[in-house]
């Protein structure tokens, strides 16, 4: 997404360039803080040592401000099969190792009627520190809490045979490349591996797929701002998320709210400004979402007061 934010945006303004790499959330955050970084994205807020960090580097106060959202995919490859429907409870199996092969009986009870092969689960994960684990776990943790003993956080020690890679287009690229794979990755990189992705039941009553209308509504349901003033920061109530894409969650864009360089701050002030304006019809082609309005609205405001 903020790939073809930076192309359009240097489309529409000569001279500016934005040079944005994915990293993950926690080199991201990283690099705002040791003043690598100008602006950085992120799926996960600052822990207060980080925001310590990073208002030093900025010389003033660091904010956090949603910029779009997305749904976290669990992706797969599996021969013959293009459906699947996934409960918390067996996505945590999966995910722990404690459900080794496709056609195993919790598998086979959300998928009544389907033909499921004996293939065996081979799961990747990240093993950068990222923003995309955090909010996997995050929803493991509060919608199969029986079945989920591993935790919440940016980097997750797995089970012994599950296969770590770096960065959201190496862990699909692992599952591209392996029969009986599954991962769990931003939506847009299933889709530019062409994988199919799990339709998921979280606490309601209905597995749902990860489209962009799903995946709004789960952060109109689950989203709450925690930050004060202009600072956006928010968290996502999980176990509050009934009818929306369980696994959704929003994308910030962690910026200083005074920069030392004047110019600099304004260009990245237009820069965002463009994002959560008109930069957001591109959401939903790229395997996004468009923030909701309310939110996407509050976010220019916070923008707005970038110096």
């Amino acid at each position: 997404m903020e790939t073809q934010w930076a192309k359009d945006f240097g489309a529409l303004c000569t001279g500016a360039q934005i040079n944005y790499q994915g990293t993950g959330s926690g080199a991201g955050i990283t690099a705002i803080e040791s003043g690598t970084a100008d602006f950085a994205g992120s799926d996960v807020t600052m822990a207060a040592a980080d925001q310590t960090k990073a208002n030093t580097a900025c010389g003033g106060t660091a904010l956090t401000v949603p910029v779009t959202s997305g749904g976290i995919a669990v992706t797969y490859n599996l021969s013959g099969v293009t459906s699947l429907k996934l409960s918390a409870a067996t996505v945590a199996g999966i995910f722990d190792g404690k459900i080794t092969k496709w056609n195993d009986p919790a598998i086979a009870a959300d998928n009544s009627g389907a033909t499921l092969p004996a293939t065996t689960i081979s799961v990747f994960y990240r093993n950068d520190s990222s923003g995309s684990t955090s909010v996997f776990t995050s929803f493991l943790k509060a919608d199969a809490p029986s079945d989920w003993t591993l935790g919440a956080s940016k980097t997750i020690t797995f089970f012994g045979g599950a296969q770590g890679a770096k960065g959201s287009a190496g862990v699909a690229a692992g599952v591209k490349q392996t029969a009986g794979g599954v991962t769990y990755v931003e939506t847009s990189f299933a889709k530019a591996q062409s994988l199919p992705t799990a339709s998921i039941k979280g606490v309601g009553t209905a597995y749902v797929d990860a489209t962009d209308a799903t995946v709004s509504a789960a952060i109109g349901e689950g989203f709450s701002v925690t930050g004060t003033g202009s600072d956006l920061a928010g968290s996502m109530a999980y176990e509050k998320m009934m009818t929306g894409y369980p696994i959704s969650t929003v994308s910030y864009a962690i910026v200083c709210s005074k920069y030392k360089d004047a110019a600099k701050g304004g260009l990245v002030k237009a820069y965002l400004s463009y994002a959560v304006g008109k930069g957001q019809a591109a959401a939903a082609g790229l395997g996004f979402a468009p923030l909701p309005t309310d939110l996407a609205a509050k976010a220019g405001a916070s923008i707005s007061a970038i110096s």
